[in-house]
């Protein structure tokens, strides 16, 4: 009965971690995303902004998980998910560079 409690335990804690997700991981997993290349440095301040630095020398810095939702669907619509090399945000625009060298600027 004890080994019983005890595998129960391991199997809930096993669960437990695999099912979080925190904020870092996501914007990990899409700095992959948008850098389409290794990320040299990824860190998080302690006001929340994510900075991103992709090895061919492209940079972000995101301000919230919303951003980062744009960014994405940004790279996929526009840069065909080959990658940003440049985003820019301001109150009524996106401004953006994919990869490929298309540069443009969107209403929000």
């Amino acid at each position: 009965m004890n080994k019983l409690g005890l595998i129960a335990l391991v199997a809930a804690t096993f669960a437990a971690g695999c099912a979080s997700n925190t904020q870092q991981d996501n914007f990990r997993e899409a700095s992959f995303e948008l850098c389409n290349t290794e990320v040299d440095i990824y860190s998080v301040s302690d006001d929340g902004r994510v900075r991103i630095v992709c090895s061919d020398g492209s940079k972000f810095a995101l301000t919230s998980e919303k951003t980062l939702e744009t960014m994405r669907d940004i790279n996929i619509d526009y840069c065909d998910g080959e990658g940003l090399g440049k985003f820019n945000e301001s109150r009524k625009y996106y401004s953006f560079k994919c990869k490929s060298g298309t540069l443009l600027s969107i209403a929000k």
